[in-house]
């Protein structure tokens, strides 16, 4: 299936604004420890994580990002996916006490650029927005696939 020229542009542009962090804030590459990273899904409304679980999947990240200020970390998002072909974003989260700052814009925008800077050739970038976060990533292109395509999950829970 060929890209229309609007899907073209916005790949080999990246986002046409640049979201940085406020004063105070730094980028930090990687991910946070399995324990921050389960705090900030916790207290940003995200599913909870079982630690175990954690501790298997941050090392397959592809990319991340955290955000501290001071000592703290307080965001966080990564890029999951092969690579070349398909990449998943996730985690997008910030503690809700430096919500409302453009953080999570931040962080977006940062992982788009890095997608953008790296692939090395055409790439699906997919994520599945949590209540009103489609508002945020509408900004970076991202629109709904319905009905062409539709999301589909299972969870899968061991005892």
């Amino acid at each position: 299936m060929e890209a229309s020229e609007e899907e073209t542009t916005i790949m080999s542009l990246g986002p046409q604004e640049h979201y940085p962090l406020p004063d105070g804030y730094a980028f930090r590459t990687g991910v946070p420890d399995a324990a921050t990273y389960c705090r900030l899904r916790k207290i940003s409304g995200l599913t909870p994580r079982a630690l175990c679980a954690v501790q298997a999947g941050l090392p397959h990240t592809l990319y991340g990002v955290h955000v501290v200020h001071g000592s703290d970390i307080v965001g966080m998002g990564r890029m999951i996916g092969d690579g070349a072909l398909f990449i998943h974003v996730v985690d997008i989260a910030v503690d809700p006490a430096h919500q409302g700052h453009g953080i999570g814009s931040a962080i977006v925008d940062a992982i788009m650029r890095h997608i953008c800077s790296t692939i090395p050739a055409e790439i699906y970038v997919s994520l599945m927005a949590n209540g009103e976060a489609w508002r945020l990533y509408e900004r970076f292109g991202f629109s709904n696939v319905f009905p062409d395509a539709r999301g589909m999950a299972i969870w899968i829970d061991r005892p």
